[in-house]
């Protein structure tokens, strides 16, 4: 339930929610923090569909202007090129790649810490060369995230979200 404690904290993003004095909801972006300030007596059991919406925009918003500039620190840190990046609103999958290299990056990966949310960028990078997950991906995998590649994947198979 979104409500009045409903938070995200990780070292890529802050999203709270802050009581107000005004009889709106307001709602305040700075890169990697979100605030969302409700009015007081609020009543969110009826607001939770349009709790949800208010949140997921907001991950929108942050994932657009961050996912992408990571995803090209990380091509260009790695040598990986992609052709294009997209962010949806996938929640059984962080990301895809396709054959063209296009890459999508779900937006819930801003609930992610930072180190998980870079595997998934890794991860997808390496499907522009390898377009499996034979042991040549793994392999790939492996240097790019210093032989960690396994204990990346369990963390972010073990990771508690509030969305997925």
């Amino acid at each position: 339930m979104i409500d009045q404690d409903f938070k995200i904290e990780t070292d890529q993003l802050e999203l709270r929610f802050t009581q107000g004095r005004q009889a709106n909801f307001f709602i305040s972006h700075k890169p990697h923090h979100v605030n969302i300030t409700y009015p007081p007596q609020t009543a969110f059991g009826p607001l939770q569909p349009w709790l949800f919406k208010v949140v997921t925009e907001a991950l929108r918003k942050q994932a657009k202007a961050i996912l992408p500039l990571r995803l090209h620190e990380l091509a260009a840190q790695h040598g990986f090129s992609f052709t294009r990046v997209g962010i949806n609103s996938a929640r059984t999958r962080w990301g895809s790649c396709s054959s063209r290299g296009h890459i999508n990056l779900s937006l819930y990966l801003m609930v992610l810490p930072q180190t998980l949310s870079d595997y998934v960028l890794l991860h997808e990078l390496c499907h522009t060369r390898e377009m499996n997950h034979g042991p040549r991906f793994w392999a790939l995998m492996d240097q790019v995230t210093g032989q960690q590649a396994q204990q990346l994947r369990n963390a972010l198979r073990r990771y508690p979200s509030p969305f997925r």
